[in-house]
């Protein structure tokens, strides 16, 4: 499944029920196939998901005209660590919902690997800013006229 990365995020915090510190790296993504969206929504109906449990967890947004569909994708660190926001990310992800009636997503792992199948950089990288302070680039003020014609 290709996702594009809009947003990496870090939660950080102590459970209330076990009074365990917690960390989660999660990936906000996004797709824009209407039929996978379809096969995610049977799948987790037959799962018992209520229609409400998975427009809670994604439904279709629409922007400039095109519908897309945007989830939480829980990953382990390895992963997270390697991928950058605006990348894509194509991975096998498993739906499921828990016992609290949440629905999660996550990155299949088959012997301690996640199953990812490739993974594109953001095609414009950037390596800094200005920050307003420095002058301007501008082209040399020495005329060239070395012009073919």
């Amino acid at each position: 499944m290709k996702l594009f990365i809009l947003k990496k995020t870090v939660k950080e915090g102590v459970s209330e029920r076990t009074g365990n510190a917690y960390k989660i790296s999660s990936l906000f993504v996004k797709f824009d196939e209407k039929e996978i969206y379809e096969k995610i929504v049977s799948h987790l109906q037959s799962k018992g998901a209520t229609i409400d449990q998975v427009e809670k967890f994604s439904k279709p947004n629409e922007y400039n005209g095109q519908i897309s569909y945007a989830f939480g994708l829980n990953c382990s660190n390895y992963t997270f660590d390697r991928v950058e926001q605006f990348g894509t990310l194509d991975a096998n992800v498993i739906f499921d919902i828990n016992n609290a009636g949440f629905i999660n997503a996550k990155i299949q792992v088959v012997d301690r690997k996640e199953m990812v199948n490739s993974y594109e950089p953001p095609a414009d990288a950037v390596d800094g800013w200005t920050g307003g302070n420095e002058d301007p680039v501008l082209p040399s003020e020495e005329s060239t006229n070395e012009l073919p014609f």
